[in-house]
């Protein structure tokens, strides 16, 4: 009995963990960028209004990307948590198991 629960022990561990492969995150796509004009051009009222909205759409747009990864990655550390925490729950029941075989192997020959 005890050499099943160890082969059982020892068949959970025989593989190695398998790395997650990398992955490809997406660039900011928030172009174009804008340029500032120079100073004489933002003489005109109109190049700087629109150099202003050009600015404000490109920030708007970063900030986008930014709260889009931030989520990800929360999204991501939970996922994970919850692995471990799976993980971590199936391990404490094979022990108990493996404990508990143990103690009914030692009833068994006395």
């Amino acid at each position: 009995m005890k050499h099943i629960v160890l082969a059982a022990v020892l068949a959970a561990f025989a593989f190695p963990a398998r790395a997650a492969d990398p992955v490809e995150i997406a660039k900011p796509s928030c172009d174009p960028k804008p340029e500032f004009p120079g100073r004489l051009a933002m003489q005109s009222e109109n190049r700087r209004k629109q150099f202003q909205r050009d600015m404000e759409k490109y920030k708007e747009c970063m900030v986008g990307y930014v709260d889009a990864r931030k989520a990800t990655a929360q999204a991501n550390t939970e996922a994970a948590n919850a692995a471990v925490d799976e993980f971590n729950t199936t391990m404490k029941k094979i022990n108990a198991d493996i404990a508990a075989a143990q103690d009914m192997q030692k009833d068994l020959t006395q």
